[in-house]
């Protein structure tokens, strides 16, 4: 540290001044010093390269197997204690090759303490395991994190972690990173090793690096989870990821340019149901094929080509229940083509959205991911387009045909603390009709503590003549039907994020035109101006019974560009952590006013109870109820009615291996006076999975949909080794109740479906 000597007027240090600044310098050095040793803690480690015997990738660290390997200790505790010294001893180990990185982790404990499953590839059922983690910030300019997860058997999960505001928006779980992990259960806990090709890790040009790095490690103590990490963290920062700070220095290394063949075949044999004679017909076995392409230009820049690719749903979605629904409904993305880069085109207000490229016949996408510029483009050839037109208080949808589609997004990293974005995206209907959108973002961290976001788009449509939506409804000035209407709008988010250990608030306000739509977004409303004010306490006592707990509220007010009041609605939030690794979430929304279709309701109110525990390592439960008032949207006069929804999911691990998952949702919406149901029904779910390695497994799913009198069936065989190699065989039963009645029903099968698909990553 220096010290500045203050100068007189003729030159000479003044020696009053001097002695003043050197004892406020010694005074906040020492008032100062723990915090600024908490707050700014780094350690830079320099492990040795590797010159002879590579470590075996066993999971077992075996005597002089990592002696010659940099030592790192896990020595914080960061929940619930608060950067104490932890109880349970970690130990990892950090060397590398030209080409890999290796890491040995050694976590010990009592085995029979040890929660632990052998599961598939991003299994999120790990989280609830006893594991170790990796946080990799390759660029060390804290907007990523890139987590590679590891459990007592080697079970994987891996994502990126992201500069955000909430936890919703925080994981990018679509990340995949092909490495290799080997974990086994020792007479004094458990032992896990890494191997991490840096051709799979995203990371600057040039052989030597300096990555921020640091090691987590989820423990149990009375069935609580322990949070144990190799620095300290700072719960008061909103930043998490900007608290990977320690160093990791590797010189020498081999730059790999990655190119690989994806081809795969597949094939499936479907039936459906003859109504006049009552049997099924097959169609012809449709056998197909593609291929896709993955090129590094270098190792900022990637390039991927795909050719008719198979987008086929391994994972049935889970079926929502949308009977009370004004609006379409928003499903995760889970292809991996589209999920690479999802980070950098992930949008607040749904202007982007890559399941409206339903089912592209050729797509190309570009990224570049530098210091200071991120780029995404992907063009793409869609053979069956999602045709959406957002409403005041409905929204439409229809088929489009085919379309061509391009995406483009900028970003530029003006500091750790600035970043500013455009993004543009066009879609062109086969037969006329267009929709572009164009616009920028940004993103302004003040303090640790405060925070502002914008984002601001103008859209441009001239509508296809078609008649893919059938409805005599309008907005405004133009009808939802498709004549060839041109129209221009608008749409704004802007949030000012303030958090500190014990408060969290925002201040956010929406924009969006009535002529506002994002033909490759998701963007379900228009017409409307609102306001919310978001302010929540929380505290951490960290004692046996509670853990943490939150409280707060949250009021909205939205009018529209008419100027009249279209809603008026105060939540009211509380949440616990107590017991038995649960948690307790209760929300209170109380709409004051709302307008529905031109009609005014007063004082719907309902309450929404969300508990999810995971008590042990055999038992685990999530659960949800609604109940209050809602309005029947669909009815033909919407009426204020009762509600009461459940949502049940239990999760039995039996063994190690076998996994067993029931789950039912009910819906009801009764009406008031009259007690009789505007709609009722269940949806019960049930999955079996049985994972005979971390790659091979057997699954049975089944659902029975009382709305739609419709049983579905799915098994499935699957082998995937790594991110993009999987093979799988399986098949579709869907079965429809004919009678439908409370004395006889008979459930036959309509349709039903044979397939399986081989594809195999070939690095060349």
């Amino acid at each position: 540290m220096g010290i500045t000597f203050s100068m007189d007027s003729r030159g000479r240090a003044s020696r009053n001044s001097f002695r003043l600044k050197l004892v406020k310098h010694y005074f906040y050095t020492l008032l100062f010093l723990p915090f600024a040793l908490l707050s700014f803690s780094q350690d830079i480690y320099t492990p040795p390269k590797i010159q002879n015997a590579i470590p075996t990738l066993d999971g077992v660290i075996q005597a002089g197997e990592w002696e010659f390997a940099e030592k790192i200790l896990l020595d914080f505790e960061v929940d619930p204690g608060n950067n104490i010294n932890p109880k349970e001893k970690t130990i990892a180990y950090v060397s590398y090759t030209n080409t890999h990185l290796y890491i040995a982790i050694h976590a010990f404990a009592n085995p029979k303490d040890i929660r632990a499953s052998v599961r598939s590839r991003d299994d999120f059922g790990l989280i609830g395991d006893d594991f170790v983690l990796l946080r990799f910030d390759t660029y060390a300019d804290g907007r990523n994190n890139y987590l590679l997860l590891a459990n007592a058997f080697g079970s994987q999960l891996d994502a990126r972690a992201i500069n955000a505001l909430t936890d919703d928006d925080r994981y990018d779980s679509s990340f995949n990173v092909d490495y290799e992990t080997q974990g086994s259960i020792v007479a004094d806990g458990y032992q896990v090793e890494f191997k991490i090709p840096f051709s799979s890790l995203p990371f600057p040009n040039g052989t030597n690096q300096i990555w921020n790095f640091n090691i987590t490690r989820q423990a149990f103590r009375e069935g609580i989870p322990i949070d144990i990490r190799s620095q300290p963290f700072d719960r008061t920062d909103p930043c998490q990821v900007c608290q990977t700070t320690d160093q990791l220095v590797l010189k020498d290394i081999t730059i790999e340019k990655r190119v690989e063949l994806l081809p795969y075949v597949a094939g499936g044999l479907s039936g459906q149901k003859n109504t006049i004679q009552g049997s099924l017909e097959y169609d012809k076995l449709k056998p197909n094929a593609g291929l896709g392409l993955n090129l590094d230009l270098n190792k900022n820049i990637t390039m991927e080509v795909t050719l008719n690719p198979d987008f086929s749903q391994v994972e049935a979605d889970v079926t929502q229940i949308d009977i009370n629904s004004s609006v379409a409904l928003e499903y995760p993305e889970r292809r991996p083509y589209f999920n690479r880069g999802t980070d950098i085109v992930q949008y607040t207000s749904g202007a982007f959205y890559s399941r409206s490229i339903n089912n592209p016949l050729i797509s190309t996408k570009l990224i570049s991911q530098g210091r200071k510029d991120r780029i995404y483009f992907l063009t793409a050839l869609d053979q069956n387009s999602v045709y959406q037109i957002a409403g005041e208080d409905r929204s439409y949808l229809g088929s489009g045909g085919q379309s061509f589609v391009n995406v483009f997004r900028y970003q530029r990293f003006l500091n750790k603390n600035a970043r500013l974005g455009l993004l543009s995206t066009n879609r062109y209907f086969n037969g006329g009709g267009f929709g572009n959108v164009f616009g920028t973002d940004g993103w302004f961290l003040f303090s640790k503590n405060w925070r502002l976001t914008y984002e601001f788009f103008l859209n441009s449509n001239k509508e296809p003549t078609a008649n893919w939506i059938d409805t005599e409804d309008r907005i405004f000035d133009r009808s939802v039907s498709l004549d060839g209407e041109r129209f221009k709008g608008s749409a704004l988010f802007l949030q000012l994020y303030r958090n500190t250990r014990n408060w969290k608030s925002y201040l956010s306000l929406r924009d969006i035109s009535p002529n506002y739509q994002a033909d490759v977004g998701f963007v379900v409303k228009n017409n409307r101006r609102w306001a919310t004010l978001y302010h929540v306490y929380q505290n951490f006592p960290n004692k046996e019974g509670l853990q943490f707990f939150s409280l707060g509220t949250k009021a909205d007010v939205n009018i529209t560009y008419q100027d009249y009041l279209k809603a008026v609605s105060v939540d009211g939030i509380l949440s616990l952590n107590t017991f038995f690794n649960t948690s307790i979430n209760y929300t209170y929304d109380w709409d004051i006013f709302k307008n529905f279709l031109g009609r005014n309701y007063r004082n719907v109110g309902k309450s929404e109870l969300q508990i999810d525990s995971n008590p042990s390592e055999s038992l685990s439960f999530n659960y949800r109820m609604t109940f209050g008032k809602d309005l029947a949207y669909n009815e033909p006069q919407p009426e204020i009615g009762s509600e009461l929804t459940l949502f049940f999911m239990p999760g039995f691990q039996l063994s190690n291996k076998l996994k067993l998952s029931p789950s039912i949702r009910y819906a009801r919406l009764k009406n008031i006076q009259t007690q009789t149901n505007y709609f009722e029904g269940a949806i019960t779910r049930f999955s079996a999975r049985y994972q005979f390695n971390n790659f091979f497994s057997i699954r049975l799913i089944s659902e029975y949909n009382t709305f739609s009198e419709r049983f579905f069936i799915q098994p499935l065989i699957q082998w995937n080794p790594n991110p993009s190699t999987v093979f799988y065989i399986g098949g579709n039963q869907n079965s429809l109740n004919e009678f439908n009645d409370d004395l006889y029903s008979l459930f036959r099968v309509d349709q039903t479906q044979y397939f399986l698909k081989f594809q195999y990553l070939i690095g060349i």
